[in-house]
């Protein structure tokens, strides 16, 4: 299990890591950018002021790099633009331990020669559809995202970011067991299921979760 979760964690980093540069890019300030930023929670103001920094900082020369990154950007088709995004954004909801994790796996794979890396991402290029997206939940939940599919595929967007913390919080068997309790549980009765698990307190989950699939 360390090895794959290694495998898919290196090819995760792989294709994630490569985006931020590009997506980082801040066009100038029009009012509605400016009203989305007063918008935004003063945690992520700040991220995007420390940006900014950053790129006032830069050369002339990075800059035109910069730019020119800016316009292959854009020249991209909207799918692949949408693609994109949705790795960048799944890299920004993981934890900071996890992208420390993923940046470690992302040197590893670099440091191998070009045959294995063609190689590993042959194998992770022969996954399911789901299962290579289920990794961009991360090296933890990535691991078991096909056994706890069933319950996180048609979560409710404004629950999805409380599920995910719950999840990524549970240690290994009390996520085997929520895993068979996703299988046993109706469709139908599976937000029953998120509700209860969310509704009990953290430092009890796992017992709880053993009791149902254990009673």
């Amino acid at each position: 299990m360390m090895r794959r979760c290694s495998l898919h964690a290196a090819l995760l980093a792989v294709l994630c890591l490569p985006l931020a540069p590009a997506l980082a890019q801040v066009p100038p300030q029009a009012p509605a950018v400016r009203d989305a930023l007063a918008a935004l929670p003063p945690e992520r103001r700040a991220e995007v002021a420390a940006l900014q920094r950053r790129l006032d900082a830069l050369s002339p020369d990075e800059r035109s790099a910069l730019q020119a990154r800016r316009e292959a950007w854009d020249a991209l088709p909207p799918g692949e633009q949408g693609a994109l995004r949705e790795r960048w954004q799944a890299w920004q909801a993981l934890p900071v331990a996890e992208r420390r994790q993923l940046q470690d796996a992302a040197h590893a794979f670099a440091a191998l020669d070009a045959d294995a890396r063609a190689a590993l991402r042959a194998r992770f290029d022969a996954l399911d559809e789901s299962e290579r997206h289920g990794w961009l939940l991360g090296p933890g939940l990535g691991a078991d995202y096909t056994r706890l599919h069933a319950l996180i595929a048609q979560v409710p967007g404004h629950e999805r970011a409380p599920l995910l913390a719950a999840l990524r919080a549970l240690p290994a068997q009390a996520r085997a067991d929520l895993a068979v309790l996703a299988v046993r549980t109706p469709p139908q009765a599976r937000e029953e299921l998120r509700i209860a698990l969310l509704a009990t307190p953290p430092a009890s989950r796992a017992a709880w979760l053993r009791r149902q699939v254990a009673p």
